[in-house]
């Protein structure tokens, strides 16, 4: 491998190589332009959406599509828009570009033509056109050739599932494959000659050019290796390796400064790339880039990480001045743990037990405790758990839960000392008052959706909202507790309104305070801050595409008056017990890591990063002591070829938060 350059997106195209230039469009929504021969950036365009067909070069410029229904032109040397023109509808395949035309082709079937150097359009065609005596056609937004020429599904039938398109050079056949190999075959015996492992799928055709190869792939890369001769049985294993200490990118356009006073931005690195570490300075690095320049990144986009237990952590973040980097420490939970609760004190782990994992649905059979080192554990109900969600008294002494009998929902509490177990009332989804012994729970009647509070023993039974509901219950669904405000006035919850999901805040004498209007159709994770005036919750199900909109992390002023600050990528909200922070997962969509954890300081407006992992994490949450985060993660049930109960572990990790000047 002669060099990986790192994008801020899942690669789906193909690499074009021309003038010793190498184009690809990444779906981060910009068009690089890297010096062929060795690593290095020429320019960057943002077009703004997501690119994921091939560029096309002819003489000076370079044209291509986004998935915002446009297509470019830009100066080939420099990157410089020339022109640009908007479709009425998006484009499934790359321009095709001759004779001082470009040919694109838009859903549904509409081919448009347009002059090349202009952008103007010419003419507008339906379904098919000849260029150059080849009939191509349009279908879906599909645009292609009519009866291609060369087949292939001969070499993908060669890969273990390959949605990528051959290339050829000196008889061997280049390809790459949905599980990251990109293969050589000989094109006479159709045998292998080598396979390489990227990080990602590779589903766009490999590219040859003056005797390197060329690969795209789902970890963002773009790869480059010598000629097939030098890489003949060549593995990730037996390249020759850096001893030096290195650190990792944390985010996309990372700047790369001349000094460390961040006065000068030599380029800018996305998130993933590895870097060796020369020296450290009051927060910054001196890196060595891969083309040999120096460069100075800061310590909230570059990091040294170590693993620990197949999760990446950062030191800088776990270190306080003057004192080595503390090591987290990991717990595991009995077989069967799901979705563990911290107590307010933080001596105790609540959780759920699921023995059964062949039911259609979620369902638990038992609730259990263990102490803060997962060390001793028991058992305190038998029953069935359709509601994962369990709520700890101010005190930390009794819990409240979700229970089925025979299709009813009953809110139970136990005191796990005594071992009281009382049915408390005809409900679901019970949150404790972080204030008082009190709970709100919910409740179907007659199309409503009921919002109750009631005392601990019963008493004060109240109804505090009625909600119209719209929606059929299923035997597996459950309806999220509503969020209390931690001086217990406010709840909030979500309601259905007549297309899309709302946020009602609530006093806890039945006032409605607020309602969040959204254009999703869930709403999760309602999290309030320390001292109540700001509300963090998650989104999903908006009818408008893209990743940008769906699932996302976002923060409103939680007074009558205040509306929406903050978007944020992605969920599991968590405040630090200052208020002055928020922690949150975000989920790469990349290949190679899948969650990253962040913490974000409001005061500042800055974010850092305190872990990257393979693993799927679950949740996070602050120790009540605001020094530590406890990440959770749960396996999957599937493992060694047999469905088994889940197994959930979870790491306790030192935070140290950086001080802003």
């Amino acid at each position: 491998m002669l060099w990986k350059f790192k994008t801020g997106g899942p690669l789906y195209a193909s690499p074009v190589i021309a003038n010793g230039i190498l184009y690809i469009g990444s779906t981060d929504g910009k068009l690089y332009a890297l010096d062929a021969k060795q690593w290095g950036i020429k320019w960057v365009f943002d077009a703004g959406d997501a690119i994921r067909y091939s560029a096309a070069v002819l003489g000076d410029r370079v044209y291509f599509s986004a998935r915002n229904n446009k297509v470019y032109a830009l100066d080939a040397k420099t990157g410089e828009k020339l022109w640009e023109f908007k479709s009425k509808n998006w484009m499934d395949a790359p321009p095709i570009v001759t004779d001082n035309r470009v040919y694109v082709g838009a859903f549904r079937s509409t081919i448009y033509v347009l002059n090349a150097k202009t952008g103007t359009l010419e003419s507008r065609r339906e379904k098919t056109i000849q260029i150059r005596g080849i009939a191509y056609g349009c279908a879906n937004g599909v645009f292609r050739p009519v009866s291609p020429e060369h087949n292939a599904k001969v070499w993908r039938g060669q890969t273990a599932g390959s949605e990528s398109y051959p290339v050829t050079a000196n008889s061997t056949v280049y390809i790459g494959a949905r599980d990251g190999q990109l293969h050589a075959f000989d094109m006479a015996s159709k045998t292998q000659i080598w396979a390489y492992q990227l990080g990602g799928f590779v589903e766009a055709a490999p590219a040859i050019s003056e005797g390197i190869l060329y690969a795209a792939s789902g970890d963002g890369s773009v790869y480059a290796f010598t000629n097939a001769g030098a890489i003949t049985n060549l593995t990730n294993e037996n390249q020759a390796t850096d001893t030096r200490q290195t650190g990792i990118v944390v985010h996309d356009a990372a700047p790369v400064y001349a000094n460390k006073e961040g006065m000068a931005v030599l380029l800018n690195l996305n998130d993933g790339g590895h870097l060796p570490i020369l020296q450290t300075s009051d927060g910054w690095y001196e890196v060595e880039l891969p083309n040999g320049v120096r460069g100075w990144m800061d310590k909230f986009a570059f990091g040294a990480f170590k693993d620990t237990d197949g999760i990446m952590f950062n030191t800088t973040f776990g270190r306080r001045r003057g004192l080595p980097a503390a090591s987290p420490r990991r717990m595991q939970l009995i077989e069967g743990a799901e979705y563990p609760r911290w107590s307010p004190d933080g001596e105790l782990i609540a959780f759920l037990k699921r023995n059964d994992v062949g039911s259609r649905y979620w369902r638990a059979n038992e609730l259990w405790i263990m102490d803060r080192n997962a060390e001793q554990a028991r058992k305190l109900f038998t029953g069935h758990f359709y509601n994962p969600q369990v709520s700890w008294s101010l005190d930390s002494r009794i819990l409240a839960f979700e229970v089925d009998e025979d299709g009813d929902r009953y809110i139970y509490t136990v005191d796990w000392q005594f071992g009281r177990i009382k049915q408390l009332v005809r409900g679901e989804g019970p949150a404790w008052s972080p204030t008082s012994n009190r709970l709100v729970f919910r409740r179907r009647e007659k199309k409503m959706d009921v919002i109750y509070r009631i005392n601990s023993d019963g008493s004060d039974l109240r109804a505090i909202a009625r909600v119209p509901i719209e929606r059929r219950q299923r035997t597996s669904t459950y309806l999220p507790a509503p969020s209390w405000a931690p001086d217990g006035t406010r709840v909030a919850f979500g309601v259905n309104n007549a297309k899309y999901v709302g946020i009602r805040i609530q006093d806890i004498d039945g006032q409605r305070l607020k309602e969040i209007q959204t254009q999703h159709q869930q709403v999760h994770q309602l999290n309030w801050s320390v001292d109540g005036t700001q509300l963090a919750y998650v989104l999903s199900g908006s009818n408008r595409p893209g990743q940008r909109i769906d699932k996302q992390l976002h923060i409103s002023g939680a007074a009558p008056a205040l509306t929406q600050s903050q978007i944020l990528k992605h969920t599991s909200p968590a405040w630090s017990p200052t208020g002055k922070q928020l922690a949150y997962l975000e989920r790469e969509d990349c290949e190679g890591i899948r969650w990253k954890v962040w913490v974000y300081d409001f005061e500042s407006g800055k974010k850092f990063s305190i872990a990257r992992t393979e693993m799927k994490l679950t949740s996070i949450v602050w120790t009540p002591d605001g020094n530590h985060l406890c990440l959770w993660q749960t396996s999957d049930y599937l493992r060694d070829n047999a469905y088994k109960p889940a197994l959930t572990q979870g790491w306790i990790v030192p935070i140290a938060p950086p001080t802003f000047e």
